[in-house]
């Protein structure tokens, strides 16, 4: 105890300035809380990029579809961020006329990629339901950014085992995505 100084006697009670202060962002679940039933039941989607330098092919981003039920993973390479729209209809007719199934539900970010009109009307009109996150909380769809994460790894890591020019980085996300596809997961 120090000495000299006079005992103030007050209620142990935090200060507003104290509570505000010392305030942090609560911690998300490690997996999610529930898990689709069925092939399609709910997509992840997300964009990636701009990527530079510019792939052999003029793309500067890649858009990821990801299955939550199988974690199947589509990807699409775009010139453009407002190609987005066009290649999730292509994704759409392509797993609907393979599996039998109709798209369900997406999870996305509101990146305007998703948030265009005619995005929120084709799946409005086509009964998709949107789970679109909160502002900067990646983790609310983590699937897809772990796995743009994992994916741009893999990339890096073939393209830098073999000394190939940073152009190719299209060609090694593909062949990562197609990797992974064929990989075991636990997931199912």
């Amino acid at each position: 105890m120090v000495h000299g100084l006079p005992v103030i006697n007050h209620p142990d009670q935090l200060c507003e300035g104290c509570l505000v202060g010392k305030q942090f962002r609560a911690s998300f679940p490690k997996e999610s809380l529930s898990r689709a039933k069925a092939p399609l039941e709910l997509v992840h989607g997300d964009l990636c990029g701009p990527i530079t330098p510019t792939s052999f092919g003029k793309n500067k981003y890649f858009l990821l579809f990801i299955d939550d039920y199988s974690r199947k993973t589509w990807v699409y390479f775009l010139k453009k961020k407002s190609d987005t729209f066009e290649a999730f209809k292509k994704f759409k007719m392509l797993v609907e006329n393979e599996s039998g199934r109709y798209i369900k539900a997406m999870r996305s970010d509101r990146g305007g990629e998703f948030m265009l009109k005619k995005f929120r009307r084709f799946c409005e009109y086509q009964g998709i339901r949107r789970f679109l996150t909160v502002p900067r909380s990646p983790q609310q769809n983590g699937v897809v950014e772990r796995k743009n994460r994992t994916v741009l790894n893999m990339a890096r890591s073939m393209m830098k085992s073999k000394n190939l020019p940073k152009e190719l980085w299209a060609e090694a996300v593909d062949c990562a995505v197609y990797l992974l596809n064929r990989s075991p997961t636990k997931s199912v």
